[in-house]
C-alpha cells in the first residue's frame, strides 16, 4: 500500500492519497511535487510503500539536492516490487546506520535502490 501526502514543519499531514497501484502513487506524488505554490516553504511531499519511506520532496530544497528534490526526476523514483519494508531475514537484525550522501548513493546503486541490499552486496564483495 502506498501513502502519498503533504507534511508541514509542525508534522501536520494533508492531501492524503492511499493506493495499492504504483502508477497511481507516482501520479499522486508527481502532482504534489509539481506544485510551485509551495516552493520555498517548509513543507514536504512524502511517498511511502508498506509504511517505509520511498521519497521525500522538500519544497525548500535546492534543485541539486538529489535526496530531497524530486521535481523533474519522478521517473527515477525507487518504486519496484521489493520497495518498502523487507521480509525478515533469517538470522537478521534491524540496525540503523549513518552514511554520508556519497556512501548512501553507492549503496542504493549497488542494491537497485535498496540501500540494505547494497550494503549486503558491498560486504560480500569485501570478503
Amino acid at each position: 500500500m502506498f501513502r502519498i501526502y503533504l507534511r508541514d514543519y509542525e508534522q501536520r499531514v494533508s492531501e492524503k492519497t492511499n493506493t495499492g497501484d504504483s502508477q497511481a502513487a507516482i501520479a499522486a506524488f508527481s502532482a504534489l511535487v509539481n506544485r510551485t505554490d509551495l516552493d520555498g516553504q517548509k513543507v514536504m511531499a512524502v511517498i511511502t510503500k508498506n509504511g517505509s519511506p520511498v521519497a521525500h520532496h522538500k519544497f525548500n530544497a535546492r534543485e541539486d539536492d538529489r535526496e530531497f528534490y524530486w521535481r523533474g526526476r519522478i521517473t527515477q523514483l525507487p518504486i519496484y516490487p521489493e520497495a518498502g519494508r523487507p521480509a525478515e531475514l533469517e538470522g537478521g537484525k534491524r540496525v540503523q546506520v549513518y552514511l554520508d550522501s556519497e556512501s548512501l548513493a553507492i549503496a542504493a546503486k549497488l542494491g537497485n535502490s535498496n540501500v540494505s541490499d547494497g550494503i549486503r552486496k558491498a560486504l560480500k564483495q569485501a570478503e
